[in-house]
């Protein structure tokens, strides 16, 4: 069920996703200000219309199925088919193909050491040694994605669980679940030695969401009253967009969870139980409990 792949058509579809989303992924990476400087002006907007219309994560997993082909003649391909997208993508890729390239090594070889270590464990510890806000559910019949209030993956929903290692991704672990396929991408340079032991990625995770003045002001709203976006957004003055970004940070650091929906209306609620344990969490980290 675990498989491995070296794909740059889909970390292309992740890094797209980075830079679009600065209020939750930042914009510290030092490869975000190269591949910036690469891109024409006026492409990254094209490119956010494109991924509002397409899935671009499903559409490099179809181009790669089969085709043992470089990147560049995959997206010609495409582009022979959809001429204006296909001629967008490729001028992304020309700007961070230069990315991909001086990583290619280290990629590769973390898929070799992923291997050999899958083989020497079974495969739920596998799945979970990457990060903590990733678990085994239940019997060992489903992994917890630690997402807002938590989404439950049952592994007879999946046909694959494929890890691919990114030279992009802003975590130890990004997940994408893509029908019966559950999509890991993980940084191959966490898996190097460290001196201090890594604090859990969970704990890295809330303390970047509450590292910001407009979020702070999110949860204190929410942690009052139940509430769509909209009305948070009127409240703080802010447009419904950036409030829809700074939610996604909160949520995947599990401060904030998708309570219902109403018509158009998607209400959100505060999670106290993530804060007490956030208390504990750094407590124990720091050696003081």
């Amino acid at each position: 069920m675990i498989a491995f792949r070296f794909s740059p058509l889909l970390d292309m579809a992740l890094s797209l996703l980075v830079l679009q989303n600065p209020e939750r992924f930042g914009t510290g990476g030092p490869w975000v200000r190269r591949v910036l400087d690469r891109l024409p002006a006026g492409l990254l907007d094209q490119l956010r219309d494109l991924a509002e219309r397409i899935d671009l994560f499903a559409l490099a997993t179809e181009l790669e199925s089969g085709a043992n082909l470089p990147t560049p003649d995959l997206l010609r391909k495409w582009q022979e088919k959809e001429p204006a997208d296909g001629a967008l993508l490729s001028a992304y890729w020309e700007a961070i193909s230069p990315e991909v390239g001086a990583r290619a090594g280290l990629l590769a070889e973390s898929i070799h050491k992923a291997m050999a270590r899958l083989h020497e464990t079974d495969p739920l510890t596998f799945i979970c040694r990457y990060s903590d806000r990733v678990s085994i559910a239940g019997d060992g019949d489903a992994i917890m994605l630690h997402w807002g209030k938590g989404m439950r993956v049952p592994l007879a929903d999946l046909d694959r669980i494929l890890f691919v290692p990114s030279a992009f991704s802003p975590r130890r672990l990004m997940f994408y679940r893509l029908d019966r396929v559950q999509i890991f991408f993980y940084d191959p340079l966490f898996e190097e030695p460290r001196e201090v032991e890594e604090a859990p990625e969970s704990l890295v995770l809330c303390f970047s969401a509450l590292a910001d003045a407009n979020r702070l002001k999110l949860l204190r709203l929410i942690g009052r009253e139940v509430m769509p976006a909209q009305e948070m957004a009127r409240h703080l003055d802010l447009n419904e967009s950036t409030v829809s970004r700074h939610l996604r940070l909160l949520i995947e650091a599990g401060l904030v969870a998708r309570e219902r929906q109403e018509g158009k209306y998607v209400y959100y609620s505060l999670q106290p139980e993530r804060l007490d344990q956030l208390t504990s969490a750094v407590k124990v980290y720091l050696g003081r409990e």
